[in-house]
């Protein structure tokens, strides 16, 4: 049987860049064994299986990875998926319309804004509250972790935090984006050190030298699970970067909007929105969002 899917580049208007993400709009039929095999035949870090739902302007998702593994859904799925299913107007694109992605128990929220008669910015508001730990490595430890030299750590009052709004990351801020580029992560280091019994989801580096790029910072995720030449998504950590800026005292309270490149700039990059509104408040409001463009329309006989 044919199986119609889509990929879609995701946190980016340039296509041929950011994460290329397959979805499936019509996955009914498909065993779950079916799926697995899809995604480790698409290779891609996500592919997303969508499925009808009675209640209106909502989707079922479930989505699995490469190795077979099936996981929750975060913003570069979400955009995916209501990129292709707005795209596909199999649902309304209407900006004041949110749009409900249902996983298991959970529900997702997003809204989509229009342009020119296409899908736009899609974004979603998450209330976050984060536990933060500032028992950290020193200096010269995470130098060592990460390859670098301890005059790489640092930059605008920032400092090395591990912050978890449900999962771990330890941020790291970096002087400039060469260094963030030069990082490697080494395991024995690591292994050696405090982090790996409190951090389950590795490191978050992040500096504000994009080196001219259009972005405020530039990002990039490391850990015991990650290639030293791999660049993974760094949607899952943003609600953590948010609340990691708001530690800082040069963060005066009230909404502020930040972009987010991540991947080097001769690569597949991904701009991604950040705002935040920072009232003092243990509680913050995230919005994160970004655009994608429809690459690719094929079909799967399966």
């Amino acid at each position: 049987m044919g199986y119609k899917f889509y990929t879609a580049d995701v946190f980016t208007t340039k296509p041929f860049n950011g994460a290329k993400i397959p979805v499936f709009p019509q996955a009914q039929g498909l065993s779950d064994h079916q799926m697995k095999l899809i995604a480790n035949e698409n290779n891609a870090s996500d592919t997303i299986f969508v499925f009808d739902d009675e209640e209106p302007n909502t989707k079922d998702l479930r989505i699995f990875s490469a190795t077979k593994r099936e996981i929750k859904p975060s913003m570069h799925t979400l955009i995916a998926a209501a990129q292709v299913l707005t795209a596909t107007k199999a649902l309304p694109l209407e900006p004041s319309t949110p749009l409900h992605f249902r996983n298991g128990n959970d529900t997702y929220t997003v809204f989509v804004d229009e342009y020119q008669g296409a899908p736009g910015l899609i974004t979603q508001s998450i209330s976050t509250t984060a536990q933060i730990d500032r028992f950290v490595p020193t200096t010269d430890e995470l130098a060592k972790m990460l390859t670098l030299i301890p005059a790489d750590i640092g930059f605008d009052r920032h400092q090395p935090l591990i912050v978890s709004c449900d999962t771990p990351y330890l941020i790291i801020p970096i002087k400039s984006y060469n260094a963030v580029r030069a990082a490697r992560f080494d395991i024995e280091q690591w292994s050696h050190s405090s982090v790996p019994a409190s951090v389950s989801h590795g490191i978050l580096l992040f500096s504000n030298n994009t080196d001219h790029n259009e972005a405020d910072f530039h990002a990039r995720l490391l850990g015991p699970d990650i290639a030293n030449y791999d660049d993974p998504p760094v949607a899952p950590a943003m609600p953590h970067l948010a609340n990691f800026l708001c530690q800082n005292p040069n963060i005066r309270n009230g909404t502020h909007v930040f972009s987010v490149q991540r991947g080097a700039n001769d690569q597949r990059q991904s701009i991604l929105h950040l705002e935040m509104d920072n009232k003092g408040e243990k509680q913050l409001t995230v919005r994160i969002g970004g655009s994608a463009v429809l690459m690719t329309e094929a079909t799967m006989m399966v």
